[in-house]
């Protein structure tokens, strides 16, 4: 998810019907620009080598986002006979409509992975390692990261330091995470202490991005994985 201000102007984007690597390109409307999503920089036209502002985003099931934000809002997005255009292509082994210019065999082409770029350092997380363990506790250029389970096929991401203090988390009963350090209970999807000496305390959101592996090492070949292959 990005902020669509650029240079102080408020960009409307839509799909160009592009691929590059394989990832869908945008333009924006006010200047015919191209943009990549994954990278959320213009590839081409008056705005090439603008980047767009990352935010931070939470991806889980609606029913653990309702629990944590009750009021929520949603826009109409079904309708009668709808079908997923994508489920054959999810389902096989096909890397990509263009094929892939880069292979790295330490993950399945397919193999879903978070990943995360701290101080323009890549790294990614296989999803299935995550939903095994329910905490991952990381640093990545000496910045501390957790990746919380969210439910489901999902994860969050967060730094793990709270007033100069880096914490360890580890999973607990009935979907929530604890800190070794103050025995705090925390919510995976809002990254807020919910019980404990922390309560109230919230860790700061890290952008990430949700991929299939060949199309992260596509664009960040040589990236870090975890766990590391072999």
């Amino acid at each position: 998810m990005y902020a669509r201000t650029v240079e102080g102007k408020v960009l409307t984007f839509g799909v160009s019907g592009k691929l590059v690597r394989n990832s869908l390109v945008m333009y924006d409307r006010e200047t015919h620009s191209l943009w990549s999503h994954l990278t959320g920089g213009a590839i081409k036209g008056p705005l090439k080598g603008g980047q767009l502002e990352v935010q931070t985003a939470t991806e889980t099931t609606w029913l653990s986002w309702r629990q944590a934000y009750p009021s929520t809002k949603v826009l109409p997005h079904d309708f009668p006979g709808q079908t997923d255009v994508y489920r054959r292509y999810f389902a096989n082994g096909d890397a990509g409509i263009l094929g892939r210019k880069r292979d790295d065999p330490r993950l399945p082409a397919k193999a879903l992975v978070v990943g995360v770029r701290i101080m323009d350092r890549p790294k990614a997380y296989r999803l299935a390692a995550v939903m095994q363990a329910g905490v991952v506790n990381d640093t990545v250029d000496d910045v501390p990261l957790a990746l919380f389970r969210t439910d489901g096929e999902a994860a969050s991401v967060f730094r793990r330091d709270v007033a100069g203090q880096s914490l360890t988390f580890k999973a607990s009963a009935g979907g929530t995470v604890t800190d070794i350090q103050t025995n705090s209970t925390w919510d995976p999807v809002t990254g807020r202490a919910t019980a404990g000496a922390l309560q109230g305390t919230s860790l700061t959101p890290v952008p990430a991005t949700t991929s299939f592996w060949f199309g992260w090492f596509d664009f960040f070949p040589g990236t870090e994985l975890y766990p590391p292959a072999g």
